[in-house]
């Protein structure tokens, strides 16, 4: 990656596969999906990565604009969200937006708006 990026987003090489919706975080100079909810990430994958070297684009969260998230539960519509797109209810997590509409179930594919004015750590 090079570059002055002032549309919100950036590409970069993945270190693991990584699916449409999911939040990233850098690891050994890649992008690898978050995998705790206390991961610290850096965007939302906007397309999926089959594989380990793929380029992957990614909404980067300084942009603060909506995206497609993947739930990791259910979700209510304005219910805050981790990067595992779950409901931030526990201590210690950090709540990377707010959910534009409902998710029902695991996989979800919902509309978030994202940003790090939206990340907090609920205590």
């Amino acid at each position: 990656m090079n570059g002055i990026h002032q549309n919100g987003k950036a590409t970069f090489t993945a270190g693991a596969a990584i699916a449409r919706g999911e939040f990233v975080k850098f690891s050994t100079g890649k992008v690898v999906k978050a995998a705790a909810a206390t991961d610290v990430c850096i965007g939302v994958a906007l397309d999926s990565a089959a594989a380990s070297g793929d380029l992957i684009p990614v909404q980067l969260l300084t942009s603060g604009d909506t995206v497609i998230v993947k739930a990791g539960g259910a979700v209510a519509q304005g219910g805050s969200v981790s990067c595992l797109g779950t409901t931030v209810s526990t201590a210690g997590t950090l709540q990377y937006g707010y959910a534009l509409e409902a998710a029902t179930s695991s996989g979800d594919l919902i509309e978030c708006m994202v940003g790090l004015p939206a990340v907090t750590k609920i205590s």
